[in-house]
């Protein structure tokens, strides 16, 4: 194994077993006791808010994803005009694994998102949002 994805692996570990846990905590937790806790008129009021931040969230994510996309074109057409220089050949190369790594993760955080939305929806804390 690499040096770079066992430091990257030992980093991200505790991140990512705490997200694993909590996201296994909330689905363990009895979704009528959690609903009961939530006003119904809290529930109407933040309906709103709660699609807007949707929308908010689904923009962000959209214009990530796009912005990534450009950047793995860009690298590729800077690799194409490289030629034999391998200096500028590395940097192509390394803007294009830069825009993968980028698009993995906004596809991680679409994912994410939909889940915590969709467990929140199956509690009764917020109306579908979309």
């Amino acid at each position: 194994m690499r040096p770079g994805v066992r430091v990257f692996t030992a980093t991200y570990l505790p991140l990512i077993a705490g997200l694993a846990a909590a996201l296994l905590l909330l689905t363990w937790v009895d979704p009528a006791a959690a609903a009961e806790t939530v006003p119904s008129g809290a529930q109407k009021a933040l309906a709103p808010v709660t699609k807007m931040i949707a929308t908010l969230v689904a923009i962000a994510i959209g214009l990530g994803v796009a912005i990534c996309g450009a950047v793995i074109v860009w690298g590729g057409i800077e690799k194409t005009l490289a030629g034999a220089n391998t200096d500028a050949e590395h940097r192509a190369q390394k803007r294009i694994t830069n825009g993968i790594m980028g698009l993995v993760w906004m596809v991680l955080a679409g994912v994410i998102v939909s889940t915590i939305t969709a467990i929140a929806v199956a509690y009764g804390l917020i109306e579908q949002p979309f």
